[in-house]
Protein backbone atom coordinates (compact mmCIF):
# COMPACT_ATOMS: atom_id res chain seq x y z
CA UNK A 1 0.00 0.00 0.00
CA UNK A 2 1.60 3.24 -1.24
CA UNK A 3 2.27 5.40 1.77
CA UNK A 4 0.62 9.12 2.16
CA UNK A 5 4.14 10.59 1.79
CA UNK A 6 4.93 8.81 -1.89
CA UNK A 7 1.31 9.87 -3.05
CA UNK A 8 2.12 13.79 -1.99
CA UNK A 9 5.50 13.67 -3.88
CA UNK A 10 3.83 12.18 -7.11
CA UNK A 11 1.04 14.76 -7.01
CA UNK A 12 4.36 17.07 -6.47
CA UNK A 13 6.24 15.55 -9.08
CA UNK A 14 3.36 15.55 -11.45
CA UNK A 15 2.41 19.09 -10.50
CA UNK A 16 5.98 20.44 -11.51
CA UNK A 17 6.07 18.62 -14.90
CA UNK A 18 2.68 19.87 -15.84
CA UNK A 19 3.72 23.92 -15.06
CA UNK A 20 7.26 23.15 -16.86
CA UNK A 21 5.41 22.09 -20.07
CA UNK A 22 2.42 24.39 -20.01
CA UNK A 23 5.42 27.10 -19.89
CA UNK A 24 7.24 25.71 -22.70
CA UNK A 25 3.88 26.09 -24.50
CA UNK A 26 3.36 29.79 -23.53
CA UNK A 27 6.57 30.10 -24.46
CA UNK A 28 6.77 28.64 -27.98
CA UNK A 29 2.91 30.92 -28.50
CA UNK A 30 5.37 34.31 -27.50
CA UNK A 31 8.31 32.83 -30.38
CA UNK A 32 5.45 32.05 -32.82
CA UNK A 33 4.08 35.64 -32.52
CA UNK A 34 7.62 37.30 -32.53
CA UNK A 35 7.68 35.47 -35.64
CA UNK A 36 4.91 37.09 -36.69
CA UNK A 37 6.31 40.45 -35.86
CA UNK A 38 9.86 39.78 -37.75
CA UNK A 39 7.94 38.67 -40.55
CA UNK A 40 5.79 42.16 -40.85
CA UNK A 41 8.58 43.92 -40.67
CA UNK A 42 10.74 42.37 -42.99
CA UNK A 43 7.78 42.25 -45.12
CA UNK A 44 7.71 46.50 -44.75
CA UNK A 45 11.35 46.88 -45.60
CA UNK A 46 11.64 44.74 -48.83
CA UNK A 47 8.46 46.09 -49.95
CA UNK A 48 8.97 49.58 -49.38
CA UNK A 49 12.71 49.05 -51.07
CA UNK A 50 10.77 46.68 -53.50
CA UNK A 51 8.43 49.66 -54.56
CA UNK A 52 12.21 51.77 -55.57
CA UNK A 53 14.19 49.36 -56.23
CA UNK A 54 14.42 46.72 -58.95
CA UNK A 55 14.29 42.53 -57.53
CA UNK A 56 14.50 43.43 -54.07
CA UNK A 57 11.11 42.69 -53.03
CA UNK A 58 11.69 39.41 -55.03
CA UNK A 59 13.94 38.20 -51.90
CA UNK A 60 11.51 38.61 -49.54
CA UNK A 61 9.33 35.34 -49.89
CA UNK A 62 11.87 33.08 -49.68
CA UNK A 63 12.34 34.97 -46.47
CA UNK A 64 9.10 34.52 -45.42
CA UNK A 65 8.83 30.77 -46.14
CA UNK A 66 11.48 30.05 -44.17
CA UNK A 67 9.80 32.03 -41.09
CA UNK A 68 6.75 29.84 -41.65
CA UNK A 69 8.66 26.91 -41.04
CA UNK A 70 9.71 28.16 -38.10
CA UNK A 71 6.48 29.32 -37.28
CA UNK A 72 5.10 25.82 -37.92
CA UNK A 73 7.53 24.13 -36.31
CA UNK A 74 7.15 25.71 -32.79
CA UNK A 75 3.29 25.14 -33.72
CA UNK A 76 4.20 21.25 -34.02
CA UNK A 77 5.97 21.34 -30.48
CA UNK A 78 3.04 22.76 -28.96
CA UNK A 79 0.97 20.28 -30.25
CA UNK A 80 2.95 17.62 -29.07
CA UNK A 81 3.96 19.19 -25.16
CA UNK A 82 -0.41 19.45 -25.41
CA UNK A 83 -0.76 15.71 -26.05
CA UNK A 84 1.39 14.69 -23.69
CA UNK A 85 0.07 16.60 -21.10
CA UNK A 86 -3.48 15.11 -21.82
CA UNK A 87 -2.00 11.60 -22.39
CA UNK A 88 0.55 11.10 -19.78
CA UNK A 89 -0.24 13.63 -16.89
CA UNK A 90 -4.32 14.55 -17.03
CA UNK A 91 -4.99 10.24 -17.15
CA UNK A 92 -3.79 10.71 -13.72
CA UNK A 93 -7.01 11.88 -10.86
CA UNK A 94 -5.27 14.60 -9.60
CA UNK A 95 -7.88 17.62 -11.05
CA UNK A 96 -5.62 18.37 -14.38
CA UNK A 97 -8.08 18.61 -17.08
CA UNK A 98 -7.29 21.99 -19.18
CA UNK A 99 -5.87 19.94 -22.42
CA UNK A 100 -8.41 17.68 -22.48
CA UNK A 101 -10.88 20.03 -22.76
CA UNK A 102 -9.11 22.30 -25.29
CA UNK A 103 -9.16 19.23 -27.57
CA UNK A 104 -12.95 18.14 -26.81
CA UNK A 105 -13.78 21.74 -27.51
CA UNK A 106 -11.44 21.55 -30.72
CA UNK A 107 -12.88 18.09 -31.85
CA UNK A 108 -16.39 20.00 -31.24
CA UNK A 109 -15.50 22.78 -33.87
CA UNK A 110 -14.48 20.77 -36.35
CA UNK A 111 -17.51 21.19 -38.12
CA UNK A 112 -15.83 24.69 -39.00
CA UNK A 113 -13.47 22.83 -41.14
CA UNK A 114 -9.89 21.10 -40.79
CA UNK A 115 -8.21 24.48 -40.89
CA UNK A 116 -7.45 26.15 -37.65
CA UNK A 117 -8.22 29.80 -36.97
CA UNK A 118 -4.54 29.93 -35.55
CA UNK A 119 -3.13 28.81 -39.04
CA UNK A 120 -5.48 30.84 -41.04
CA UNK A 121 -4.56 34.11 -39.26
CA UNK A 122 -0.79 33.46 -39.96
CA UNK A 123 -0.68 31.46 -43.07
CA UNK A 124 -2.83 34.69 -44.33
CA UNK A 125 0.32 37.33 -43.43
CA UNK A 126 3.05 34.67 -44.97
CA UNK A 127 1.05 34.60 -48.37
CA UNK A 128 -0.38 37.88 -48.26
CA UNK A 129 2.97 39.20 -48.00
CA UNK A 130 4.51 37.18 -50.04
CA UNK A 131 2.33 37.71 -53.08
CA UNK A 132 2.69 41.14 -52.35
CA UNK A 133 5.93 40.64 -53.15
CA UNK A 134 5.54 39.16 -56.23
CA UNK A 135 2.84 41.86 -57.15
CA UNK A 136 4.83 44.88 -56.43
CA UNK A 137 7.68 43.33 -58.68
CA UNK A 138 5.64 42.03 -62.00
CA UNK A 139 3.53 45.55 -61.94
CA UNK A 140 6.62 47.54 -62.16
CA UNK A 141 7.84 45.30 -65.28
CA UNK A 142 5.09 45.75 -66.95
CA UNK A 143 4.78 44.97 -69.79
CA UNK A 144 6.49 41.51 -68.27
CA UNK A 145 10.42 41.91 -69.90
CA UNK A 146 12.06 40.13 -66.84
CA UNK A 147 15.89 39.40 -66.55
CA UNK A 148 17.00 35.81 -66.16
CA UNK A 149 17.60 37.21 -62.44
CA UNK A 150 13.97 37.86 -62.08
CA UNK A 151 12.71 34.55 -63.55
CA UNK A 152 14.98 32.53 -60.78
CA UNK A 153 13.40 34.99 -58.63
CA UNK A 154 9.98 34.43 -59.54
CA UNK A 155 10.50 30.87 -59.58
CA UNK A 156 11.36 30.53 -56.11
CA UNK A 157 9.37 32.83 -54.85
CA UNK A 158 6.37 30.81 -55.89
CA UNK A 159 8.39 27.68 -54.61
CA UNK A 160 8.47 29.72 -51.27
CA UNK A 161 4.38 30.21 -51.42
CA UNK A 162 3.89 26.35 -51.96
CA UNK A 163 6.50 25.85 -49.20
CA UNK A 164 3.91 27.86 -46.75
CA UNK A 165 1.13 26.12 -48.34
CA UNK A 166 2.38 23.02 -47.16
CA UNK A 167 2.93 23.46 -43.92
CA UNK A 168 -0.09 25.59 -43.34
CA UNK A 169 -1.49 22.15 -44.13
CA UNK A 170 0.50 20.14 -42.11
CA UNK A 171 0.10 22.90 -39.17
CA UNK A 172 -3.89 22.54 -39.56
CA UNK A 173 -4.13 18.68 -38.97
Amino acid sequence: MPSRQNKTTDLHGVDLEYNSLRGEILKRIELRQQIISITLTLAGIFLSFGLSTDTVALIYPPLAAFLSIAWAQNDFRIRDLATYIRENLETAPIGLGYETYVQRVRSNNKKLGAWRFVVISHTGIFIFTQLMAVGIELLKSMPIVLTPLEWVLLVIDFVSILVVLLFAGRSSR
